[in-house]
């Protein structure tokens, strides 16, 4: 029989009438273990819990009303359908709230589910063990109404086609959203990645991991990747007219990399905006490498005798990168999400992510952090040998003319994050944020 406890009325008194409730589904084959996090939910803030002990009741009232749910907590060991179906369940649905894996079972297998829940594309702030702790609970970054707010871009069930795809490429409708790149020692903004979002006139918003895979199926990716540099390049233009000099970050694709011209035409379109070579960096995703190292290794050192960056995105996601480091000669290493966001939380993690920061400044590259999802992260990251950082704490992806704004308010950030910082506003070249 589901239960609903109540939010708290200290914590919603003090947070004033305005605040309202985060809605948590726990699903939990223990009726008295749903109770009992239910009730801890409503001590630490404004929850309101509605316990499910069937799995598969759970998953039919979600098909009909995830919206309602602001995040869902979920038992491991339950009959039928355990946690990791339902996990598999959570992703067909399209869940967009915050997921919370939680057991009894030893801390490195909950880890790894927490891993397995996070390739199925679900937000995983953390886990819980059992028998719940309120220090526990209470460690937890429940955004959950804010990441189902901002990550249900566009229609969900909307599926483009290659010509609806070559369509919004010709009329432009493919532009860029921007994530800033921030100095973990002062907290100077420093850069930026250009990020791909499709303006549907029908379907709202569309996310990259909608179009990115048609158009490399189709072949479309390479008239992709140029749209998006020359979107990013122009508006880095305006900034740099504003006053406002960053570095511009710019994803290629592994047919790019197997383009003998995509070196002539990236110096030709950044001589065009007026962009020095040491503010572009290209973006390489680690298990999208390519198959030929002669030809790899070819086409990224004529990018880098020309100057431009070279930057291994998603460090830690792939299979084969240690021969690739040692033949492609990087600028930067951006550990993956996965092994950045609580990494903190278990010797595992900070194992894992020491080792990746550790292997950049061997190799001298300026190390960089993205998933940064909270405080806890951003702390973690500063005293761990990382120089820039990337994520939802510091801020989501900006429309180019809301970046001047944005740096203002970070800098009022600044002092809290980073104590002993004294940013005077003065922005430097994108070269002076290496280490």
């Amino acid at each position: 029989m589901p239960t609903t406890t109540p939010p708290s009325p200290e914590r919603a008194a003090s947070a004033g009438e305005a605040t309202q409730a985060s809605r948590v589904l726990i699903v939990d084959d223990d009726a008295f273990m749903a109770t009992l996090l239910g009730l801890m939910l409503g001590r630490i803030g404004a929850f309101e819990a509605v316990g499910e002990t069937d799995p598969a009741a759970a998953l039919e009232r979600l098909r009909e009303h995830a919206r309602e749910f602001d995040g869902i907590v979920v038992d491991l060991n339950m009959p039928g359908i355990d946690g990791m179906a339902f996990f598999r369940h959570l992703a067909d649905i399209g869940y967009a709230g915050c997921v919370v894996p939680f057991s009894g079972e030893a801390p490195e297998v909950l880890e790894s589910v927490m891993q397995l829940a996070r390739s199925h594309g679900l937000n995983v702030p953390g886990t819980l063990t059992k028998p719940p702790r309120l220090e526990q609970l209470q460690a937890l970054p429940w955004g959950c109404a804010d990441a189902r707010a901002t990550s249900a871009g566009g229609d969900a069930g909307w599926q483009p086609d290659e010509q609806a795809l070559r369509q919004a490429l010709a009329r432009g409708d493919i532009g860029c959203m921007y994530q800033p790149k921030v100095d973990l020692r002062d907290g100077r903004l420093v850069g930026v990645e250009a990020l791909a979002r499709w303006r549907h006139a029908a379907h709202g918003l569309i996310t990259p991991d909608r179009f990115v895979p048609l158009a490399e199926s189709c072949g479309a990716i390479s008239e992709l990747t140029r749209s998006v540099l020359e979107t990013s390049l122009a508006q880095q233009a305006r900034w740099r007219a504003q006053g406002l000099a960053l570095s511009m970050s710019v994803n290629a694709s592994a047919r790019d990399l197997g383009d003998l011209g995509f070196a002539d035409l990236v110096s030709e379109r950044a001589r065009h905006h007026g962009t020095q070579p040491e503010e572009l960096v290209i973006e390489v995703t680690e298990s999208e490498l390519g198959d030929d190292p002669r030809l790899l290794v070819e086409i990224m050192s004529r990018l880098r005798l020309r100057r431009f960056a070279l930057s291994i995105d998603d460090f830690g996601s792939g299979y084969s990168t240690l021969s690739k480091l040692r033949d492609a000669v990087f600028d930067e290493i951006k550990i993956d999400r996965d092994f950045t966001h609580a990494a903190h939380a278990s010797l595992r993690g900070t194992v894992l992510f020491d080792s990746c920061t550790r292997l950049g400044q061997a190799l001298g590259m300026r190390v960089v952090a993205e998933g940064i999802e909270d405080r806890l992260d951003w702390d973690f990251c500063r005293s761990h040998g990382v120089h820039l950082a990337q994520g939802y704490f510091i801020s989501r992806p900006l429309a180019g003319e809301q970046l001047p704004r944005w740096q203002e308010l970070w800098r009022e950030r600044v002092p809290e994050l980073v104590p002993t910082a004294s940013d005077g506003g003065h922005s430097e070249r994108p070269d002076q944020a290496r280490a």
